[in-house]
């Protein structure tokens, strides 16, 4: 493997994380109720997508990131790089453990063998599409989601807010052990600081 053809695996990753996030809320317009007894709106932050597309997308960032491994000790190893410290990485990093036996789960079905690589059978739930909204961490920081006169969602303070899609990861018995999108940044980051380790300018 190449440099360049990891650089793409890894631009792709970028690709499939973006493809979970949209910051642009306008795009997301109400739908109009007024049927002669009511008016009003619903907000939808599925963007017209189904609940096989938002599976969709999210499986497809989980599979970047776990096939990301492979790709990453084959180019050590013909690049001069110690390949030991992919799985050194990997076997420290519980981010990365669970979005491996979330994509194996994907290919050969669940429950994994002797509860996956994370011990725990992680899986995950329904997959949705839905606002987040974020403060600054500061005293005073605020973020606030108004609707213009034109119907449309606009969001306003110092804040951030963007539609992400993402669910809960459970285990076996069904208790959430985590969030899938907060899970797959954190294991973004932890290929992030291999990348840098092994002088990959990204």
């Amino acid at each position: 493997m190449t440099t360049d053809d990891l650089i793409l695996r890894v631009q792709r990753l970028y690709a499939s994380i973006g493809a979970t996030e949209e910051t642009e809320i306008s795009k997301f317009a109400p739908k109009i109720i007024n049927n002669g007894h009511r008016k009003g709106f619903y907000q939808d932050w599925s963007g017209g997508l189904s609940e096989a597309d938002l599976s969709n997308v999210a499986h497809s960032l989980i599979h970047n990131i776990a096939n990301l491994r492979d790709n990453l000790r084959r180019w050590a190893a013909r690049n001069g790089k110690d390949k030991t410290q992919v799985d050194t990485t990997f076997n420290n990093s519980r981010a990365l453990q669970v979005i491996m036996d979330l994509s194996n789960n994907d290919k050969h079905g669940y429950p994994p063998r002797n509860g996956g690589y994370s011990g725990k059978s992680p899986k995950v739930g329904k997959v949705e599409r839905f606002m987040q909204m974020t403060t600054r961490a500061e005293k005073g920081s605020s973020v606030r989601l108004i609707f213009t006169s034109d119907g449309l969602p606009k969001v306003s303070g110092d804040g951030t807010a963007k539609v992400i899609i993402s669910g809960d990861i459970l285990d076996r018995d069904d208790n959430k052990i985590s969030d899938l999108h907060e899970i797959t940044l954190e294991a973004i980051k932890t290929w992030e600081s291999v990348l840098s380790d092994f002088g990959v300018n990204l």
